[in-house]
């Protein structure tokens, strides 16, 4: 990518300017050394300060990637000078050569699937007995919607046909009711018709049992940690 970076730089006063690096280019931002090295760890745990400068990190990122590709640095990188930046870049040639080729002209895409639980009766006051109750309860929980492992394992292999790579994203928990799979795909832009074919065919195939959450395209965020 040429040009200029209209988002501005980390802390909001320095501009993103973009430095030479042999056969790459480097877009990085000057930072104040007490904020973002001597305090950064407990500048991290403040919520506040770690939310404000870490959206600025992802508006610059999402700007280069949106003309063209981009390794996205992890938040918090920092060096010394730019000829640190220099030499750490050409230490590492061929392990970025090797992810700028795996990833060019591909997106990263998030999927979730829930569970859409049919409507369930309340459970009625009018329970002439305690038994009676518990009957009421047991049978509101035997209309949980089940997981469907096979269903699931379709579907993520009908993804992996269209995409370049695919990455977990957590162990699915409670804390999302109803999640039932999750997980990122690196998708190359030349297939992205053959993706959205992919997840309408199975909306479609569930019938309203399960909602398919996607969010994308993101810069290939979980793709490139083989180029630290």
């Amino acid at each position: 990518m040429s040009g200029k970076i209209t988002s501005s730089g980390i802390d909001g006063v320095h501009p993103v300017q973009a430095v030479a690096c042999g056969d790459f280019h480097c877009w990085v931002s000057a930072v104040d050394a007490d904020d973002f090295s001597d305090a950064l760890n407990s500048n991290m745990e403040n919520l506040e300060w770690l939310a404000l400068h870490s959206v600025r990190h992802q508006q610059v990122v999402g700007e280069i990637a949106a003309a063209g590709t981009v390794i996205p640095a992890r938040f918090g990188t920092l060096f010394s000078s730019e000829q640190a930046l220099v030499t750490n870049v050409q230490g590492r040639k061929a392990a970025l050569q090797k992810v700028f080729s795996r990833i060019s002209d591909a997106d990263e895409w998030g999927v979730k699937i829930f569970a859409e639980p049919a409507p369930i009766p309340a459970v009625t006051s009018h329970a002439r007995s305690g038994k009676e109750y518990l009957q009421q309860k047991a049978a509101r929980l035997k209309q949980r919607p089940e997981r469907d492992e096979a269903g699931l394992q379709e579907f993520a292999a009908e993804l992996q046909k269209v995409a370049i790579d695919s990455a977990a994203t957590g162990k699915v928990s409670g804390a999302q009711p109803n999640l039932q799979w999750q997980a990122t795909f690196l998708v190359p832009r030349s297939k992205r018709k053959q993706w959205d074919q992919v997840l309408t065919e199975f909306v479609k195939k569930w019938g309203g049992t399960r909602r398919i959450e996607v969010n994308g395209p993101w810069p290939p965020y979980s793709f490139v940690s083989d180029a630290e």
